[in-house]
């Protein structure tokens, strides 16, 4: 039977949560606050979110929210599995979507550094499972010469 189901998850900056469903394709439409949820049978089963992807977006009947849990300091995922697994995977919530989230954490860290250590270039490489970025920064270095008298 169709039903809600809510999902902890360590996802806790907003920008980088946004960033990443529009890096998946996934429209999400931002609320400041929560808004009911579309089900399976077209209720909410009490169910509401800040950021929500429709269910139209992936060809599915039930919306996807995510709502901020004041009390851990992270977002839960609200979905239908019986509506999001055939439409993105088993796996979509703890993988793709950690994997496009982190991508998104990493660049904001480098740009939060940028400003201390100068440029900074970001390599990415993928072995198997494995996603690799590699930052690297271009500081410039001061050299002081001393002389003794």
């Amino acid at each position: 039977m169709s039903h809600f189901s809510t999902v902890k998850t360590k996802l806790s900056n907003h920008d980088c949560l946004l960033q990443a469903l529009f890096d998946l394709n996934l429209s999400p439409q931002v609320h400041r606050n929560p808004q009911p949820l579309k089900g399976y049978y077209g209720g909410s089963q009490g169910q509401s979110a800040e950021i929500i992807v429709s269910g139209r977006t992936i060809q599915a009947r039930a919306d996807i929210g995510f709502k901020w849990n004041q009390s851990s300091g992270v977002y839960e995922v609200i979905h239908d599995s019986y509506e999001t697994v055939p439409k993105l995977g088993k796996d979509f919530f703890s993988n793709k979507l950690m994997l496009a989230y982190g991508q998104r954490m990493v660049r904001a860290k480098a740009a939060e550094l940028q400003e201390r250590f100068g440029e900074c270039a970001i390599a990415e490489s993928t072995h198997g499972s494995v996603q690799t970025l590699r930052l690297t920064f271009a500081g410039h270095q001061e050299v002081q010469h001393f002389a003794r008298r």
